[in-house]
């Protein structure tokens, strides 16, 4: 009897493997920076940039990519099973969000939270477009 490496037919997981790449970075970082043996002074980027990640993570594995699988049936004919990702305005949502923290705490083009808010209603208003045409 053999075993499949994968239910789905799938190999690789892309979204697990690029979060955990960017846990492993973090975590790494954050162990240099906290005993000392470098001066990394990335606290405040982190919450961003696990945004970013995340959101990137969603639009991969769930998100703005018509996935398909080719089956051959027990005739001989072929069918592609075609699936829509149903995450593409959730990770478009955490991404923007991570981009707008990011802009605003390194204070990029003179922004900073009390003044780039506005940014967060137009990418509402971007979603809502989004899943309106969806």
């Amino acid at each position: 009897m053999e075993l499949d490496k994968d239910a789905d037919g799938g190999g690789m997981r892309t979204g697990a493997i690029i979060g955990g790449a960017f846990l492993l970075v973090i975590g790494g970082t954050l162990f240099l920076d906290r005993s000392g043996l470098a001066d990394i002074s990335l606290g405040r980027l982190i919450g961003p940039a696990a945004l970013i990640i995340l959101g990137m993570v969603v639009l991969v594995e769930n998100g703005g990519f018509v996935c398909g699988r080719r089956e051959t049936l027990p005739d001989g004919t072929t069918r592609t099973n075609v699936r829509r990702g149903d995450g593409f305005a959730g990770g478009l949502w955490l991404l923007g969000l991570g981009c707008w923290m990011l802009v605003s705490q390194l204070h990029l083009f003179g922004l900073e939270y009390r003044t780039s808010w506005p940014l967060l209603v137009i990418l509402s208003g971007i979603i809502m477009l989004v899943r309106g045409t969806r």
